[in-house]
């Protein structure tokens, strides 16, 4: 169990400073751009007139994306400052997107709309991650595709610490628990938490992927971790017929 609610993990994310989300790039930070980015698009591949559920958009950079490339997006997001960024950047850049604020938990989803559900790096910071898995399954169509990432379970010490020792060291695995990050907090899980709570959900995995960095950027970013230890992994999987 965890030590903080749904609705204060929320309030976090709505103070954090407005210039986060401006700044926060067309494509992404660094790790999106350079390695969740490609395996989001490798496994979804021509989305041209695809329903596209992107739960947690934060500012909407991947909703906008996926809408250049001819989907039909609708973009979730709860907390305020990332919320009022993308709907504002709809209005003065209109690319059909819809977006929702809302709590992923709580929400009413429509039944069977989408072909696609991307979660991407959200689940983590949802204490009662349950409900907001089970909405994002019942928004999907038959045989729809829900995709997600997350940072590692396997391994979560942040990037910043291979610098001084060169690895990557993990302890208490096992323990459900809340991390403080910069901003806001995450929840730690075992990995096989998320894969059977999808299985439970009426999914079969179909794919998953650790995304390694290329060497060569990871030497010109300092960010060699990502090279020999994968800091996120991505999960495909599909909704099964009731």
């Amino acid at each position: 169990m965890t030590d903080i609610t749904n609705t204060e993990i929320i309030q976090e994310y709505s103070r954090i400073p407005s210039h986060i989300a401006e700044n926060f790039g067309d494509e992404g930070d660094f790790t999106r751009q350079h390695l969740l980015n490609p395996a989001l698009f490798a496994l979804l591949g021509d989305v041209t007139g695809k329903t596209i559920l992107d739960a947690g958009c934060g500012q909407g950079y991947l909703s906008r994306l996926l809408a250049k490339r001819g989907a039909h997006v609708t973009g979730i997001e709860p907390g305020t400052q990332w919320y009022t960024y993308a709907a504002q950047r709809e209005q003065t850049e209109a690319l059909g997107i819809t977006y929702l604020q809302e709590d992923l938990s709580t929400w009413s989803p429509i039944q069977n709309k989408f072909d696609f559900v991307i979660a991407n790096m959200v689940f983590m910071d949802i204490p009662t991650y349950l409900p907001a898995l089970h909405n994002c399954i019942a928004a999907l169509k038959s045989q729809g595709q829900l995709i997600f990432s997350i940072l590692h379970p396997c391994f979560e010490e942040p990037g910043t610490e291979w610098q001084h020792k060169g690895y990557v060291e993990i302890r208490d695995y096992f323990q459900e628990r809340t991390v403080k990050q910069t901003y806001g907090h995450f929840i730690h899980r075992p990995l096989s938490t998320y894969l059977n709570s999808v299985i439970q959900a009426g999914c079969s995995i179909q794919a998953v992927i650790e995304p390694q960095l290329d060497e060569n950027v990871a030497r010109q970013h300092q960010a060699e971790r990502y090279w020999h230890v994968p800091g996120y992994i991505v999960i495909c999987a599909i909704k099964q017929s009731a």
